[in-house]
């Protein structure tokens, strides 16, 4: 599908408030909705295997990033209460994909921590989505994918400033 081309562009000067007016912006999100949408349509199989309620699979994806987390770091990313807390990670322990960890320094303080299988879960899961990418990518005429790295990268440079991340852009898809 062409996208049309846009009538004006938005110099790189131009302030946030005259980008987010830019009816591009809505077109770019509508899009990209839509990629997801047939992206995680292509992984459905992958996702109807799996044995955890979203809630655990969260819980498993946030600990595996991180190295681990406190009760209290997990009660604040996942906007849920310290029970709902405790009661994934009890489960989540049960299940051997979590293990607790008294904090060295203070006692009060529990960790969970990922285990093996958290994390072969989480690299299972990884490596689907970049075999799933690279087979979308492999469809797109050669001379088109200039465009697509130039836009990708665009993102991720903006998205890793505003989260305050290092950035990770030229990482191999597969």
């Amino acid at each position: 599908m062409a996208i049309p081309a846009p009538d004006r562009f938005v110099a790189a000067t131009d302030s946030p408030a005259t980008q987010a007016d830019d009816p591009r912006v809505e077109q770019i999100c509508l899009m990209f909705h839509g990629f997801m949408k047939a992206l995680h349509a292509l992984d459905n199989p992958s996702w109807g295997s799996l044995d955890l309620t979203m809630s655990q699979l969260k819980t498993i994806m946030l600990l595996v990033d991180t190295g681990g987390l406190t009760g209290r770091d997990l009660v604040e990313r996942l906007k849920v209460g310290a029970p709902a807390v405790t009661a994934v990670v009890d489960r989540l322990v049960q299940r051997g994909y979590a293990r607790r960890e008294e904090d060295r320094a203070d006692r009060r303080i529990s960790w969970a921590r990922p285990t093996d299988k958290a994390t072969a879960l989480f690299e299972r899961i990884h490596a689907t989505h970049r075999a799933r990418l690279a087979d979308i990518l492999k469809t797109i005429p050669a001379d088109q994918l200039d465009t697509v790295l130039s836009a990708i990268t665009t993102l991720e440079v903006a998205a890793v400033q505003q989260a305050g991340l290092t950035p990770r852009t030229g990482k191999a898809c597969s």
